[in-house]
């Protein structure tokens, strides 16, 4: 029959029957697989481009850049009010991240953490080649100290390399630091310091929270590549990506390095306040030489609390004194760190001189034994937890 003969009122049934039928196996089809892999594809291309690094996060909206829309997602169509609040929310901390300065607590961390490097350098002669920095303020964790003229700028992204100073040496005001340029040689650097955008964005919303532990994990995928295999990375990282309930969030670095130690800082230490009031942890990781077993990263436990069922990684069990204040649950985390009564430095301190020791045995047991002995902390799992057995909850 020729087409023409059929009604206009005929012809649109029929496409309208059509896109019922696409929408229905669109619907019906688990695809869930695809966006995986998807997703993956495009946050390795962003960190090639190195919009993922912060370096394109300025703009218009006030350094709210395209990693910050990703980690947002798509819009949720017709919002409840609740589900609105809850996305204001989460983009005020994801802009606050970028409008609010650190740069004072970024130097009191690497006043606390150097010394810890310096003697995991003097015992196992070991952190003595060069080193990259990377992120805001990525000198003063390098080091370099203040000055009457240091720009007070939470865009002031940096990545450069240089030697590690001398034991002797500090601050590092004369760090003769290089940008990388083409000579971005994978696995050269001994020591690579990480400043990773929004680590302390408190989430509300699960799905971001989630996006954030992946852009997370992409991040250190990337300060891995550039560390020497037996060398060490020091991260600023989103408690997303330790307290994560699924194991394949942190699987792709579990492979490849170890959890030497690891510091939560309280909620709202980094940027008072500011929106960005999350918890931030500091990670120190071993990369693992190729072929040589190792603990990985510790697995998130479950945890009951009054509110149900909640995680929290192991490796705070283990040492409780890492958390810097007191667990509190919260909407968003689901654990905040309430700050206690002792000055957040001298706690670094002890918490720094703690891990550089915890080096030091993997670091040695690594060179005498095929495996080295776990730090303390990466024990046997206890099996279930209650808020009662978590650090100070």
């Amino acid at each position: 029959m020729d087409h023409n003969s059929y009604t206009d009122d005929e012809i649109e049934s029929a496409w309208q029957r059509a896109d019922d039928l696409v929408i229905d196996d669109h619907n019906k089809t688990d695809a869930s697989e695809a966006h995986s892999m998807v997703g993956a594809q495009l946050w390795t291309a962003l960190r090639a481009l190195g919009a993922v690094h912060g370096r394109n996060n300025e703009g218009p909206t006030g350094g709210f850049g395209l990693a910050a829309e990703l980690i947002m997602g798509p819009a949720v169509p017709d919002p409840d009010l609740a589900e609105q609040a809850a996305t204001v929310m989460d983009r005020l901390a994801l802009e606050d991240h970028f409008r609010v300065s650190a740069v004072d607590r970024h130097w009191q961390i690497a006043i606390h953490l150097w010394p810890a490097l310096k003697a995991i350098t003097s015992a196992t002669g070991q952190l003595n080649g060069s080193l990259v920095a990377t992120g805001v303020d990525a000198d003063m964790l390098a080091g370099v100290g203040p000055h009457p003229y240091y720009p007070n700028d939470p865009h002031r992204h940096l990545t450069f390399h240089a030697p590690i100073p001398p034991t002797a040496q500090w601050p590092h005001h004369d760090l003769p630091g290089h940008g990388l340029g083409t000579h971005d040689d994978p696995g050269q650097y001994d020591l690579v310091l990480a400043n990773m955008a929004f680590h302390d964005a408190a989430l509300l919303d699960p799905e971001r929270r989630t996006r954030l532990g992946a852009y997370h994990r992409e991040l250190l995928a990337s300060a891995l590549d550039r560390t020497a295999p037996g060398g060490l990375t020091v991260a600023l990282a989103s408690p997303v990506f330790l307290d994560h309930p699924e194991a394949d969030l942190r699987r792709v670095i579990a492979e490849r390095a170890d959890l030497v130690g690891a510091v939560r800082l309280p909620a709202g230490a980094m940027r008072p306040h500011s929106h960005a009031e999350g918890p931030t942890d500091v990670l120190v990781l071993r990369h693992r030489v190729p072929g040589e077993p190792g603990p990985g990263i510790p697995p998130a436990r479950e945890v009951s609390t009054r509110t149900g069922a909640a995680h929290l990684n192991k490796y705070w069990f283990g040492n409780p004194d890492h958390v810097l204040g007191h667990l509190e649950l919260s909407e968003a985390g689901p654990f905040t760190v309430l700050p206690g009564r002792e000055p957040l430095g001298r706690l670094l301190q002890v918490a720094f001189d703690q891990i550089a020791s915890a080096a030091v045995s993997f670091l040695t047991a690594g060179q005498s034994t095929s495996r080295p002995a776990p730090p303390p902390g990466l024990v046997a799992d206890p099996g279930p937890a209650t808020a009662g057995d978590s650090p100070r909850l």
